[in-house]
Order: structure tokens, then C-alpha cells, then sequence
């Protein structure tokens, strides 16, 4: 019989620290499994939900989500199970349960989950709660290999009935809109239409790195005042990256360790930014950036265009992500990757498939000749 979930309490931190370091060890250095005063914190805090089953007493598994209440969404997150405990289905009813009381009171759409692909067992725990398969982050660059996660998501029921429909899209998003029509619909499948030419500016000067964390963010916050451009749920900016001559500045989030740039938000707009994308990126890979992603409206066909000019592909789709009024619009996500595509030891459900394979045969038209050889 698989143990009942609850919420953790202030007098679990001891138990907690345990379990997360006979699973992971002492190598383990994530402050939600290390930091006592990290972890008293989001237990305490009403916007995080952290469950413990238990077992005689003893904390067996662990789960936690977070939510951004401005965007309604939540995030799985922590799922750590005792090795003496598994095989029986605790983590199947750990995902199940917390998601349910995430999306119960309403107050939120959606909550995703990223899985990683060395194995197939946490894609299939999340789609057989009810997650839709919405993409994969090919080649993420995780210390010296490389690593590709899926991403997934389940809703509030009549969010995904409820969509702004989009009529026209950019035809080489064309396999990935496909792919999520089977899975998840869509209000209307746009017109493909192809994508507009881009143009360059020639070189302005070197790009300033402002790396400073709390200071990009109360700056961003007091910036990007419409809800609409500072809507971001899936990071937080620590770097502003400016042009020395004063044109834009852009707000990302950098992980030089991890070797991956998000692109969040810019000013005066992205459209002041797009003539110097490739100049952008390629500063951002001398910061170390291997890999550099943006989240961008399914209904913006001028920006998407713009990111597929300068070499972003679409990755996967979040269908139903922002509210607007009584409806609610897709998001895509699209990603450059620095370095050939390194899918070794992927592991994929069926489910991700599609996505992996959309992305190769865009992957090889962009950056391939006829002769297999790197344009």
C-alpha cells in the first residue's frame, strides 16, 4: 500500500536532510536538500506546497512544487524517494498528488515539469498523471557533457479548450504545431506562411555584462512595467547585458556553469534588439553561453521570424500559457545551440519522439550542406 501524502512540516527538516543525503550523497549541493534555513523557508512559504509521505513514522518520499502567482503557474520540483521504498509506485502518486492540489483552488493554470532523458521512468511517472509531452531542450550543457531535457505540463481543466486561436505562423514551425495538434489541439491551426528575411547591423561595439543579480532584477522589475513583456515564468534574470553605445539592453538569465543563456526580456523592445542578435550571441558565447534560448507568443510571427533568421529553432510549445481576459495564448520556445548536436544516450517515451525529430530536420536543414558538412 502506497503511504499518503502530507504536508511537510517545520519539525521535518532533520528527516528531510537525511533522505536527501541517502539518495544523493554528499555531493549533493542544492540548498533545497542541504540548507536547513533555505528549506524552513519554503516550507513556511504559501506559495510552495512540499508533501512527505511517511512510512512508521520515517519520511520516505519527499515532493515540492512552486508558483508564480502573477503567471499562475507551477513547477514540480524535488521528487527524492528512499531507495528502500521504491519500485512500489510512490513516485507515480507523489507527481499525481501534488498536481492535483496545485491546480486545485483554481488559482492555477498550469504545472510544468522538466525530466531528464537518461532514462524514460520520469516521462512516463509525469504522462501517466496527466502531463502532455510539450517539447525537449536538446543539447543543454551540463558541466563538461552534454544533456537534453523533456518538457511537460498538465492543466486546469478548460484551459486548453480556452485558447486564443493564431492564424498565421512561420512555415518552419510547421512539424511542431503538427505535433502538438495531435497531442494537445489546437483553436485553429494557422496558416504556414513563410518566415520574413532578417537583416544585420553592422558591429556597434562590445557588449557590457552587468552581473549582478539583485540589482538586474529590481531594475527589470521597475522597467518592464507591461505584464506582457516582463512575463517569463520559467527563470529570473541575474545579468543585463547592455550595448556600449547605448541602443538596447537585453535582461537574461546566464549559467556560465551550466553553459546555457535565456534571453527574457529587452529595451526599448525586441524589436530595437533584432538587428543585433548575431552580434549578441556571439558575446554571449565568449561569456560562455553554449546554448542560448527565448520564450516567444505563438501569435508574434515578426519576432518568431526574427529568432529563426539568426539561427533559433523551436524546441517545444506550451500551449495555454499566459491568461489573457478569459482565454489564454501558446507559447514556443526556441533555442541556438553553439555545438553539434550530441544526442548520446538519449532516452526518450514515444511521447517526446516527434519533438526530437522535428528538431534534428531542422536542425540539419539550418546548419548542414548536401555534403553532411557544417555551413
Amino acid at each position: 500500500m502506497v503511504p499518503e501524502f502530507e504536508p511537510a512540516r517545520l519539525d521535518d527538516l532533520d528527516q528531510l536532510l537525511r533522505l536527501y543525503r541517502r539518495v544523493y550523497g554528499a555531493t549533493y549541493a542544492l540548498p533545497l536538500g542541504t540548507d536547513p534555513e533555505v528549506m524552513a523557508k519554503e516550507i513556511g512559504n504559501p506559495t510552495t506546497t512540499w508533501l512527505v509521505a511517511r512510512e512508521h513514522g520515517k519520511i520516505v518520499a519527499s515532493i515540492m512544487g512552486t508558483v508564480e502567482p502573477a503567471d499562475r503557474m507551477g513547477k514540480l520540483q524535488g521528487l527524492v524517494v528512499d531507495p528502500e521504498h521504491r519500485g512500489g509506485g510512490i513516485a507515480h502518486h507523489a507527481v499525481g498528488r501534488l498536481a492535483d492540489v496545485m491546480l486545485a483552488d483554481g488559482d492555477v493554470d498550469s504545472v510544468y515539469g522538466t525530466a531528464r532523458t537518461t532514462a524514460t521512468a520520469p516521462q512516463r511517472i509525469c504522462l501517466r498523471n496527466g502531463f502532455h509531452a510539450l517539447g525537449i531542450f536538446p543539447n543543454l550543457r551540463k558541466a563538461e557533457r552534454h544533456e537534453t531535457m523533456a518538457l511537460l505540463a498538465r492543466y486546469r481543466d478548460g484551459v486548453l479548450e480556452n485558447r486564443h486561436p493564431v492564424h498565421k505562423a512561420p512555415a518552419s514551425l510547421g512539424p511542431l504545431l503538427r505535433t502538438v495538434h495531435e497531442t494537445v489541439g489546437l483553436p485553429e491551426f494557422p496558416e504556414l506562411v513563410p518566415e520574413t528575411e532578417t537583416t544585420s547591423a553592422e558591429s556597434s561595439g562590445p557588449i557590457e555584462l552587468i552581473d549582478a543579480p539583485q540589482f538586474v532584477l529590481r531594475h527589470f522589475e521597475s522597467t518592464m512595467i507591461d505584464p506582457v513583456r516582463r512575463f517569463y515564468p520559467l527563470h529570473k534574470p541575474n545579468v543585463l547585458l547592455a550595448a556600449a553605445g547605448g541602443e538596447y539592453q537585453v535582461y537574461a538569465h546566464l549559467s556560465r556553469k551550466d553553459g546555457y543563456c535565456t534571453l527574457i526580456g529587452a529595451t526599448p523592445s525586441p524589436h530595437d534588439v533584432a538587428p543585433h542578435l548575431d552580434k549578441l550571441i556571439d558575446e554571449l558565447n565568449g561569456f560562455g553561453a553554449f546554448y542560448i534560448e527565448t520564450l516567444v507568443p505563438l501569435y508574434s510571427f515578426h519576432e518568431l521570424s526574427t529568432f529563426l533568421g539568426h539561427g533559433f529553432l523551436p524546441v517545444a510549445m506550451y500551449p495555454g500559457m499566459r491568461r489573457d481576459g478569459d482565454a489564454w495564448h501558446d507559447y514556443v520556445v526556441m533555442a541556438r545551440t553553439m555545438q553539434p548536436l550530441d544526442f548520446r544516450g538519449l532516452q526518450i517515451d514515444a511521447a517526446f519522439r516527434p519533438f526530437a525529430e522535428q528538431y534534428i530536420d531542422l536542425w540539419t536543414q539550418k546548419f548542414l550542406n548536401t555534403n553532411g558538412v557544417f555551413r
